[in-house]
């Protein structure tokens, strides 16, 4: 199912203004409570995760898959990917990408592609620690406040094992806040203990992150993730050193095609300057990014590799943070497609600018 497209060049503000709003974790409502309607979906939703994980790994026992030392009859490394969505995003959002990914990855021999399964729906248990005093003093737990997310995690994970055999290798991608929870549960800050767990952690292999902020600096006007970033990024586990030390090999894509700046003409760049002023702590000619994160945030320290896009390679327009407007407000259908934006928005997705990191799907 394609997502409803809508052709007014004001989308892309609305998107961005969207997307901004979303890394905040602000409740869908003012009282941060669910429509009638939504709160069965969460609550199905969480049963549904933890009652397939068991039958998915049963799945990988009984079906191996037919291969030779990991490789497939044409002598390609077999992989699977696993992506983890951004906020608010579902997993139709991104159909195109990954069919994209197993049609053009020339190195590799992509068996099995999933989305970690969450609905829309799922992000209003973040309004849980909204009343909190560790919200208010920005010192949220990774393992309480994330959990829901981690069982989707391990959902897809389930799922990619039980199609792909047991012995594939997984690149995980992370889209947004998908980036740095991926990297949050690839340095075991679940605290999972599961059969799935232990799979992954033998099994995947790389981990790419699009438009991902890694950190959150001491010159920020203010901590958008309440603490949550800062515990990954400080976490010793969640280095990439730690992960590269476990056979991970990260890589962290940003773009810098777009300046934010308050007093111009452009209203893309006045919403991207509202974005990059919060996150870093001031503006300025080096300040660029995606209209979401700048690429002052963008980037792990080494050995992860940092790939910096500024442009499309076919169309030359800048690259942004994401294709879609995300629909919080749309609770009643949790997993219906947000709204595409125009074709010729650029994204990391887009032709022209897969290609520029697909490479790195190993």
């Amino acid at each position: 199912m394609r997502s409803p497209t809508v052709g007014s060049s004001a989308l892309l503000a609305a998107a961005i203004l969207c997307l901004r709003g979303a890394s905040a974790f602000s409740p869908p409502g003012r009282n941060g409570g669910a429509p009638s309607g939504g709160t069965r979906s969460i609550a199905s939703h969480g049963e549904a995760v933890r009652s397939s994980l068991a039958s998915s790994v049963d799945a990988v026992d009984a079906e191996p898959a037919a291969t030779v030392n990991g490789a497939t009859g044409t002598g390609k490394k077999r992989m699977a990917v696993l992506l983890c969505p951004a906020q608010f995003c579902v997993p139709v959002d991104y159909t195109d990408l990954l069919d994209s990914i197993r049609s053009e990855h020339a190195n590799v021999e992509v068996v099995a592609t999933h989305v970690a399964p969450l609905p829309r729906t799922e992000w209003i248990k973040v309004a849980r620690q909204l009343p909190t005093k560790d919200f208010i003093d920005a010192n949220l737990s990774v393992p309480v406040t994330l959990d829901w997310y981690f069982d989707a995690i391990e959902q897809g994970l389930a799922e990619i094992f039980a199609e792909g055999g047991d012995d594939v290798e997984v690149c995980v991608i992370g889209h947004s806040i998908g980036g740095w929870v991926a990297r949050a549960y690839l340095g075991g800050l679940s605290g999972s203990s599961t059969a799935v767990y232990r799979l992954a952690k033998d099994r995947i292999s790389s981990l790419v992150t699009l438009g991902t902020p890694h950190t959150s600096p001491e010159s920020a006007l203010v901590d958008q993730t309440r603490g949550l970033l800062r515990e990954v990024a400080s976490s010793p586990d969640c280095s990439s050193q730690s992960l590269a030390d476990r056979g991970i090999k990260v890589t962290c894509v940003g773009s810098s095609g777009l300046s934010g700046k308050l007093v111009t003409t452009e209203l893309e760049e006045i919403i991207a300057a509202t974005s990059y002023l919060p996150l870093v702590g001031r503006l300025g000619a080096d300040v660029k990014g995606d209209g979401i994160v700048p690429t002052d945030l963008a980037f792990m320290e080494a050995p992860a590799r940092s790939v910096e896009i500024e442009q499309c390679s076919e169309t030359g327009d800048a690259v942004r943070h994401a294709h879609v407007l995300p629909t919080p407000w749309n609770l009643i259908d949790g997993s219906a497609p947000s709204i595409s934006l125009p074709e010729d928005i650029v994204w990391y997705g887009s032709p022209g600018v897969l290609g520029q990191w697909l490479t790195y799907v190993e």
